[in-house]
């Protein structure tokens, strides 16, 4: 059997492909780096598989899209049909370039009329590879696509456990850590956004990966709207891991001459445990995801939880002043400020001032806003419309329907179909009007309806023009308006993906703003995204979601690390509780210009009543670490926290931070290294290794500590 070679090399691993008799690309080696002379032929022999009794007489393989009509007969990666006429595919390699980090494999099968070019990506610097297939159809009628992965793995045997997130709303981003066991594994978005429940993303590994220790691989489609992740045992033995879009029934025909594009897939390994594949997704999205220039993570505030739809003019003045003297950068008025919009059954279409709250539009408020030293941003839901809204009463075609059904609502709304141009370019003129009517630096854009008949007037379905279209408009709005920044928010944290902050610098992960759920929700994310998208807010000391009471050290400590900003009501806070506030808000600004570049990782700990963050600098200078408990202790004394990353041959100085310090010290309840404010210096090596001792903390309280490499 003859095949061609085509590898990818960074400094720290290799990824090997091959063509075997000029077929479909598969994975034939992804590890640590092979040697440049390494002999790809003897590496492909030895991997090569024995044919199973009873089986086919070839190889069942797991290709980059896995063929039936090549002879594999578990999921295939491609199901395409012509009328009522099913396509048995069987691609042949036209050609294979390499340039810059890259192969571009060009594909054609002339009896089924197809063709595909996918394309294969290395990020040297970290290590993610990029995944991307288009499928072009050469015949003479339409095809229909059911199914296109954009790309099939085989997975290594010794993988035996899989890491997802699940959720629901308001209890986003929730660890499902189990074993990958003999039964096959799917996970689907089927409500038009990226969920609350099934994030686009999979971690799969072998036993005992934690995080430092343990070979792990990741991934992440890069897309907002419906997508599969599959997780198949093979009916002959070994693993194929799927990720793609998916597509509802009849709701991609492909005409003669055109092609679709399967969303992006990113794809990471690690041979050091979850940590270093953190930091390596971390990275990526830094650098080739995060629109650019972002600058300054500013501290907002977030009218929401402090008024709900109650837009008092007066009210919101102090509100303001309040926040500017606290030390916030930019203002944000949330739901209510626009026509209509006196509770949430009206007014979502129509994106004009209310003429009875804001007589004279947006402007005075921001720039009284302006006037204090702070930015005026807004809150928007564009995808949403109102039954009670002069958009739906003079064009209720544009609403995403199934003509002759009714639907239910979801929070008393439809979604305006962006799939249709004359909406997006409605929508377009309303928001362009209101982004130069007043000095707008922020957009929250928001999305609060899972799509459940999600058509368009045609009856077909419409989910992923919708995307489309979303993608379209803020593109178009990010170009008229090049500095204006936007978080994506979609009734909290439903659509934060690779595909939307190409677009958004800001994730709203969750509408729940209790700092003992955040602390578990955003510790999940850091696992895919970097701490700085996520917007963290110090709401009120009784949670709105739980019923919760917290202090105000805990729901500062727990917003230091991400985009920090506001949401209490500011006029009933404490005196006390002002200044506490005011002071986190010091250190955060402080503190952020290397926080925000920083390797910012959750560490493990024994106990799981304790969650513990480190944040440490590029070049391994200076560190943070937050550590708070969630529950009460398993132990009576907790066991050490070890510190990974720090320089093993460098000397550090740990202190307890003087505003986040543990209870009143006491020689007999205090760990050690609290005992004095001068903390201890240690080796590296010894924090990597020993760690340190940790006070006893009541649930609900948290510390911070500092790091400090010592000349």
């Amino acid at each position: 059997m003859s095949a061609r070679f085509h590898r990818l090399d960074s400094t720290d691993q290799t990824q090997v492909w091959m063509t075997p008799l000029d077929r479909m690309p598969q994975l034939l080696y992804w590890g640590e780096p092979l040697p440049a002379h390494c002999d790809l032929e003897s590496l492909r022999r030895a991997c090569q598989p024995a044919l199973p009794h009873g089986g086919l007489d070839v190889a069942e393989t797991v290709s980059w899209l896995p063929e039936p009509g090549r002879g594999f007969t578990d999921a295939p990666g491609l199901a395409v049909r012509r009328g009522e006429r099913l396509l048995y595919t069987q691609f042949a390699l036209q050609s294979a370039e390499s340039c810059d980090d890259a192969w571009l494999f060009e594909l054609n099968d002339p009896q089924a009329g197809l063709a595909l070019s996918l394309r294969l990506r290395l990020h040297p610097a970290s290590g993610v590879f990029s995944a991307d297939c288009r499928l072009i159809n050469q015949g003479s009628d339409a095809l229909s696509v059911d199914t296109l992965a954009t790309l099939a793995l085989p997975v290594p045997c010794h993988f035996s456990e899989r890491l997802s997130l699940a959720g629901r709303w308001a209890s986003e981003f929730q660890t499902v850590r189990e074993a990958i066991g003999s039964a096959g594994w799917l996970q689907e978005s089927r409500v038009g956004r990226t969920s609350h429940h099934a994030f686009p993303g999979l971690v799969l590994m072998e036993a005992g990966t934690h995080a430092t220790q343990g070979e792990a691989w990741g991934l992440q489609l890069a897309w907002s709207g419906n997508h599969r992740v599959l997780l198949q045992h093979l009916r002959l033995g070994g693993l194929q891991v799927q990720a793609g879009e998916l597509l509802l029934p009849g709701e991609m025909s492909v005409q003669p001459g055109q092609f679709y594009d399967a969303p992006t897939l990113h794809f990471v390994r690690s041979s050091a445990g979850l940590r270093e594949l953190s930091l390596r997704w971390h990275r990526y999205v830094r650098e080739c995801v995060l629109p650019r220039p972002t600058g300054s993570r500013l501290v907002q505030f977030n009218t929401w939880e402090a008024t709900y739809f109650d837009h008092d003019p007066l009210r919101l003045r102090a509100l303001a002043e309040r926040a500017a003297g606290l030390g916030v950068e930019r203002f944000v008025l949330d739901d209510g400020w626009f026509a209509g919009r006196y509770d949430d059954r009206a007014g979502l279409g129509d994106w004009v001032p209310c003429p009875q709250r804001y007589p004279e539009g947006l402007a005075p408020l921001a720039a009284h806003c302006q006037v204090l030293g702070m930015q005026f941003g807004l809150w928007v839901e564009p995808e949403g419309v109102s039954r009670a809204s002069d958009l739906f009463r003079a064009h209720p075609e544009w609403v995403m329907c199934v003509p002759g059904l009714e639907q239910p609502l979801g929070r008393h709304q439809y979604v305006l179909n962006l799939g249709l141009v004359p909406a997006r370019e409605h929508l377009f003129r309303q928001l362009e009007d209101l982004l130069r009517s007043a000095p707008i630096a922020f957009l929250k854009w928001d999305m609060n309806r899972d799509m459940t008949h999600a058509a368009g007037p045609s009856g077909q379905a419409a989910v992923r023009e919708h995307v489309l279209g979303l993608y379209a408009l803020i593109d178009d709005l990010r170009r008229a308006f090049p500095n204006l920044e936007i978080e994506t928010c979609a009734s909290g944290g439903a659509r934060a993906d690779l595909g939307i902050l190409q677009r958004s610098s800001r994730v709203w992960v969750s509408d729940c703003n209790d700092p003992i759920e955040r602390q578990r929700i955003q510790r999940a994310l850091l696992g895919f995204l970097p701490p700085e998208v996520m917007g963290i807010h110090v709401g009120d000391a009784r949670s709105h979601t739980t019923g919760r009471i917290t202090d105000m050290p805990l729901r500062t400590l727990n917003a230091l690390f991400g985009h920090l900003g506001i949401e209490a009501n500011l006029l009933n806070l404490l005196e006390e509780e002002a200044h506490q506030l005011k002071a986190a808000i010091a250190v955060y600004k402080a503190e952020r210009h290397w926080l925000h570049e920083a390797q910012v990782t959750a560490i493990d700990h024994p106990d799981p009543a304790f969650l513990a963050t480190l944040a440490l600098s590029a070049d391994g200078q200076r560190g943070l670490i937050a550590l708070v408990a969630v529950d009460r202790m398993r132990d009576a004394v907790p066991a050490p926290l070890r510190v990974p990353g720090v320089l093993a041959d460098a000397n550090y100085k740990v202190t307890g931070h003087p505003f986040w310090p543990p209870a009143a010290r006491n020689g007999k309840t205090q760990a050690g290294l609290f005992q004095t404010d001068d903390g201890v210096v240690l080796p590296g090596r010894a924090l990597q290794n020993c760690g340190f001792a940790l006070p006893l903390l009541h649930p609900g309280s948290g510390i911070l500590l500092t790091v400090e490499r010592q000349s």
